[in-house]
């Protein structure tokens, strides 16, 4: 009988991070208008509640890295996906109809870095 070398499976290692924000006055989206809630326009804390001076910054990627991100509004999941575009301060949305973020609603921008080891 024949053994069965199994392949070597590859190890992924994630690393969280995230950034808090509370809409300090109601946050107008226009349609189909680019509004940037980024650090600037808004404060944004960081895990340990200090003030963010950016955020990570992937527009150079780690070899064998890719970046996801999630974006929470009072706690729903409003957008998730790869970045495949980025600066280190400025977080724009985009909706397609007209719409409002609340003044006081809680926002968390998640980032995750996805790499191989």
């Amino acid at each position: 009988m024949a053994d069965l070398i199994l392949p070597r499976s590859m190890v992924i290692t994630n690393t969280i991070t995230n950034y808090f924000m509370t809409a300090p006055t109601a946050i107008a989206l226009a349609a189909a208008t680019p509004v940037d809630i980024g650090i600037g326009p808004q404060t944004w804390l960081t895990d340990t509640g200090a003030t963010a001076a950016a955020f990570i910054d992937v527009s150079v990627p780690v070899a064998g890295h890719q970046y996801a991100y999630e974006l929470y509004i009072d706690g729903q999941k409003q957008e998730e996906g790869l970045i495949t575009d980025a600066t280190a301060t400025v977080l724009e949305l985009t909706s397609a109809t007209a719409g409002t973020i609340p003044q006081f609603a809680r926002i968390v921008y998640t980032i995750v870095d996805i790499g191989t080891a």
